[in-house]
């Protein structure tokens, strides 16, 4: 929770709370019992991307935000909250306004704040889709006064934040031949070619071709432009808004076709209203509406393809056209990365997400002072469509005559005609539907507030079997004894069309307490504003999972002869036994903390937490003896701990022109796999049970071989595969003299971060601002298995200058990385813990130059009331260990980008 948001709650009323689906979930930060955290519109302002959640990294704590691979239409940021806690899915569930929506569909624009809800109180509520943690994203609304109109603008700029760095066509000629000989093979080059590669006399047949720098432009570009009008009246408020953004793509080139493009090219277009409507004096109704409408375009090829070859192919395998203007290639190398770009036509998709919802509330007080009803319901349609016109590429490969210096070539396939084909991607409705009675009361020196809730919501998929229905009914109870003790109940019930009939629901119950110390008589006249301490236990459940696992599945079975004449006919066999005692994770939350806010500025909140995850699905290979015949789905028998620490700290200060800001967010989580019906393992190193969720495991390198002499003498056979000189040398753990399989043991940290941290500062004088969002990561470990740039040359690849720089040689005996090799090794690139690397980071993920214009300057233009210009960098430098990749993408895939922007807002 940044300092603002902060600060801001300490001056709501004490009636102050928020309903999402008829729960009451966040109360004012005076009288809630609950771990929840929020961050609001201002600090989500300071940084706009085509996806919402690349813009929630390090501003609420115990909420990690991971970035993901993909194109700029593809990469949505992971969420998880206070880590992992189950084998299964550990996302989140997300809800827009209290329905269950993807914040990713939205724009930054339209957002008023976003809390994170962490604890049983308000986490149990959700049933059986809470115990992973619930985001909260409220859209803004309109507010009595007269229209408001803003206009804002941003131009961005993006280049790859890492690409990787690959030798050059004569590096790799050198490299391959000593990879050849290092295999016992004759080298592929002799010295008239390498002199050719170095020179570059003969580019038609000896190349030196920067694939990267021949595919992607130096920078992409993009346009964000927002326009939204509000206002209202006592009896109706309107926010309405159009956002439009779009982003031109780094593929170079892209126009070599006439009537089509095959950029990676993104638009969007956003369109909302919020209408609140007061019917007389006793209802109001609000009425939702939302749609998104995105159009994506990229070449014919595969992404992961495309990006596949710019890694691997060597920059001296061949040209990018030959002497004849034909695409170039070879019988081993298929895979021509322009002519993937240009050669293969198009694909195109267009997406449509329509969201309606209407909430309204109809106050009781003539029957009842305080008591009030509502209902809510809510449609969404998804739908999405694809179309290309595509083709293979035709090419050639070249060969070199060195008597008369001619040409020769050979057609390894024509090209073909573009084929359009169209399809419907999928469809989806969402349905909602819910009423809730609530009833607020005080008197004297206590207040009550309870709530009975019943909703329902079923997902339909065109096509797809994953539609599924969820019931769920709460009860819940807030009490407050002189603003002092205050306590809250909940019970809520849950069922999931997921289960077998029979066993579909569950029931979560939570309590929650807190202690407001700076109200006690002792506390007053001092420095502290407010001292809260809280404590919370409850139970919330997870059910996300596929909804088949209690039906018995049948497939193709072979044949058998039947009949007089015999004939072979199929049959079938039975592919899974269907479990109907399957239930719900039960995820079992104790919470402890504090919420301190002391001398006007200091705003301290931390949680210590813990979080018993059991009946996780899990295989049931290690009870189920293979004789049965046929597999089990899961069985509920995964047991999972997860407990940690989460803190944030900041300090603010406003003395008229100056204005400052700064802190920051911590946690640190650790799991523990206690049970997942884990086989039998003859070493107690070997099992991972007891270890971390996403535990690497691997080989332990002691070092690599000089000679072999040293093999010989070793007195260890490894079996991985032949050793030579300049291969890795392994610990023989269980000490019988062969590295096997059960030499592997746990290395390095888990693949999910243990700590996540942040740090943020904004000043402000006269109008001109400054605002940085640090944001890391440590104790993550990950496997570097990247072709080419750590697994080189066999395959066909090229290799890095990080590998080869580093390489073991007869001449380099303390190289990092193995002998270079043309035909692989299982040896050196079995997961080891050469290749596990430390992965943590820490990114200037946002900074902000601007300045805010004042009333006085404003004066002579007579309907602008607020004007800001700003400049912007996003993701602009990393510090890490790796060096060479992206710690958060690492693979190959698109890269992730540096976004550089220049925009204003303009409030009318």
């Amino acid at each position: 929770m940044q300092a603002q948001a902060q600060t801001d709650s300490l001056h709501r009323s004490k009636d102050s709370y928020a309903i999402e689906y008829g729960r009451n979930v966040s109360f004012g930060l005076k009288e809630s019992t609950t771990s929840t955290a929020f961050t609001t519109k201002e600090m989500l302002s300071h940084r706009k991307g085509i996806n919402p959640r690349d813009g929630f990294y390090g501003l609420i704590p115990g909420f990690q935000v991971m970035q993901n691979q993909g194109t700029s239409w593809q990469t949505s940021a992971g969420l998880n909250v206070r880590g992992r806690s189950t084998l299964n899915s550990n996302t989140p569930l997300l809800l827009i306004d209290g329905f269950e929506r993807d914040p990713g569909q939205l724009s930054v624009d339209e957002i008023e704040s976003i809390t994170v809800l962490k604890d049983a109180p308000s986490t149990a509520l959700y049933g059986m889709r809470g115990a992973n943690g619930v985001v909260l994203v409220k859209t803004k609304r309109g507010a009595m006064g007269k229209p408001v109109i803003n206009f804002s603008y941003e131009f961005n700029m993006a280049k790859p934040f890492r690409t990787p760095k690959l030798v050059d066509g004569y590096t790799y000629a050198k490299a391959l031949n000593e990879a050849r000989i290092n295999d016992g093979l004759t080298p592929r080059y002799n010295d008239d070619e390498l002199s050719a590669f170095q020179n570059g006399s003969v580019p038609g047949m000896y190349p030196n071709v920067d694939w990267w720098g021949e595919a992607l432009r130096d920078y992409s570009n993009g346009h964000n432009a927002t326009f939204s009008v509000s206002g209202g009246s006592s009896f109706v408020k309107y926010f309405t808004q159009l956002n439009y953004l779009n982003d031109n793509g780094i593929l170079k080139p892209v126009n070599d076709n006439d009537g089509y493009s095959t950029q990676f090219k993104f638009s969007n277009l956003n369109v909302r209203s919020n209408l609140d409507v007061r019917l007389g004096h006793n209802t109001d109704v609000q009425l939702n509406l939302f749609g998104a409408f995105s159009e994506h375009n990229r070449p014919g090829a595969n992404i992961g393809d495309l990006f596949g070859a710019l890694y691997n192919v060597p920059s001296g395998a061949f040209p990018i056209r030959n002497e004849k203007n034909i695409w170039a290639g070879t019988k081993d190398i298929g895979t021509n990365p322009i002519a993937m770009i240009s050669g293969m036509g198009y694909a195109r998709a267009q997406q449509r997400n329509l969201y309606a919802d209407m909430n309204i509330v109809h106050r009781l007080d003539a029957l009842l002072p305080g008591l009030s009803v509502g209902a809510h319901v809510g449609l969404d349609n998804m739908a999405s469509y694809w179309d290309g016109n595509t083709r293979n590429y035709g090419y050639e490969q070249t060969e070199y005559n060195w008597t008369d210096k001619t040409f020769s070539y050979t057609n390894l396939r024509n090209e073909a005609a573009l084929n359009f084909s169209h399809s419907v991607g999928s469809s989806r409705n969402h349905f909602y539907i819910g009423a809730f009675a609530q009833l607020n009361r005080s008197w004297g020196d206590h207040a009550f507030k309870s709530t009975v809730q019943y909703s329902m919501d079923k997902l339909t998929a065109k096509g797809q079997n994953t539609s599924y229905a969820f019931i769920d009914a709460v009860g819940q109870v807030h009490y407050s004894y002189k603003q002092r003790y205050i306590a809250d109940l909940s019970l809520s019930g849950s069922a999931s069309s997921i289960l077998a009939p029979g066993h579909r629901w569950g029931i979560f119950p939570s309590v929650g307490a807190a202690w407001v110390v700076s109200e006690e008589n002792f506390m007053k006249d001092t420095a502290i504003d407010l001292l809260k301490l809280r404590a919370s236990y409850g139970v919330a459940g997870a059910a996300d999972f596929n909804n088949d696992l209690y039906i018995d599945m049948y497939g193709n079975g072979g044949s058998f002869f039947f009949g007089k004449t015999p004939k072979s006919d199929g049959g079938l066999k039975l592919t899974q036994v269907g479990m109907t005692d399957l239930t719900y994770e039960k995820s079992h939350k104790w919470n402890v903390g504090f919420d301190l806010r002391a001398f006007r500025h200091l705003a301290v909140t931390l949680d210590l937490f813990y979080d018993h995850r059991t009946d996780i699905l899990v295989a049931a290979n290690g009870k189920v003896s293979s004789i049965f015949g046929s597999p089990i789905s899961k069985v509920n028998a995964g047991i999972v701990d997860n407990k940690g620490i989460e803190t944030d700290i900041h300090w603010t200060d406003n003395d008229h022109d100056f204005k400052y800001s700064i802190g920051g967010t911590f946690s640190f989580t650790r799991n523990k796999i206690v049970e997942q019906n884990e086989e039998y393992r003859p070493y107690d190193y070997l099992y991972r049970t007891n270890g971390r969720i996403g535990q690497l495991f691997g080989y332990v390198v002691e070092g690599i071989y000089q000679n072999q002499d040293e093999i010989d003498n070793r007195g260890i056979k490894q079996t991985l595969s032949e050793v030579r000189p300049g291969d890795l040398k392994y610990k023989d753990l269980n000490g019988d003299k062969v590295i096997d399989a059960y030499d592997q043991t746990a290395i390095g940290y888990s693949n999910f971060p243990d700590i996540y941290y942040s740090a943020d500062l904004n000043l402000e004088y006269k109008g001109f601002g400054l605002f940085a969002l640090f944001q890391g990561i440590a104790n993550r470990s990950m496997l570097m298995n990247t072709p080419s740039v750590y697994f080189p040359l066999f395959n066909n690849r090229t290799v890095s200058n990080e590998y080869y720089n580093n390489r073991w040689t007869a001449d380099n005996p303390m190289g990092k990385y193995p002998r270079l090799t043309s035909t692989g090794s299982s040896n050196n690139y079995a997961t080891n813990s050469l290749w596990v690397q430390d992965a943590s980071f820490f990114k200037l993920r946002t900074l902000e130059l601007y300045y805010q214009f004042n009333a006085r300057q404003l004066k002579p233009l007579r309907y602008v009331h607020g004007a800001k210009v700003y400049v912007r960098g996003y993701d602009l430098f990393s510090i890490d260990r790796l060096k060479v990749m992206d710690p958060e993408n690492i693979g190959t895939g698109h890269p992730s980008m540096t976004r550089y922007a220049i925009g204003f807002n303009l409030t009318f």
